[in-house]
């Protein structure tokens, strides 16, 4: 499917776009410089132990860089979106597809027991949700909405989308009762002001 290899260019790019970031990061490293140490001294004359010039640059750069690969990634994850309505999986047909407004996420998974539902279903501690049903960072309001939607689809399937490794991962976890506590097995926890 051609659609298919845009996904697969697209998150090429973007690991291309990842290896000129870490180039630029050595540069601020071989002078000894981050995104934000002075490049002055305290007489406001440039600091003659590093090439100003080029951690001006490599900083420019990084910041255009960090804002495309969060570009990057909103189009990976329209175009994996896209790839999934194309191959109109098993999904209910009364099931509209949710269109969030961000990528941001908003919750994250602190721990999984093994073998839980959750387990079974694919979360990972240190999973960000951005997509957990319908909820969304766009209208998720607090950590009762999402002890609803489980309860609400106990022994149902909750389609979600997580970021794992800085890629959208879609899984799908189906709440039950089972030798464990809760119907997931998992916590998840508010994300405190995220940015990924």
């Amino acid at each position: 499917m051609s659609h298919h290899s845009k996904a697969k260019q697209l998150l090429q790019q973007r690991d291309e776009l990842d290896e000129k970031v870490k180039e630029l990061l050595l540069v601020l490293e071989t002078n000894n410089s981050t995104m934000d140490s002075p490049l002055v001294d305290a007489e406001g004359y440039p600091l003659n132990t590093i090439d100003v010039y080029a951690v001006r640059h490599a900083r420019h750069d990084l910041i255009c860089l960090r804002n495309d690969r969060a570009q990057w990634t909103e189009k990976i994850v329209e175009e994996m979106e896209q790839d999934e309505e194309k191959m109109g999986e098993s999904a209910p047909i009364e099931e509209k597809p949710v269109h969030r407004t961000s990528n941001e996420p908003f919750v994250k998974v602190s721990s999984v027991v093994e073998l839980s539902p959750a387990d079974v279903g694919g979360f990972r501690k240190e999973d960000l949700i951005i997509q957990y049903g319908n909820l969304h960072h766009g209208n998720f309001k607090n950590m009762q909405q999402v002890a609803e939607i489980t309860k609400e689809y106990e022994n149902k399937t909750i389609r979600v989308t997580v970021i794992r490794d800085h890629r959208p991962v879609r899984l799908e976890i189906s709440p039950k009762k089972w030798s464990g506590p809760g119907l997931l097995g998992c916590n998840i926890v508010p994300i405190a002001g995220a940015n990924v």
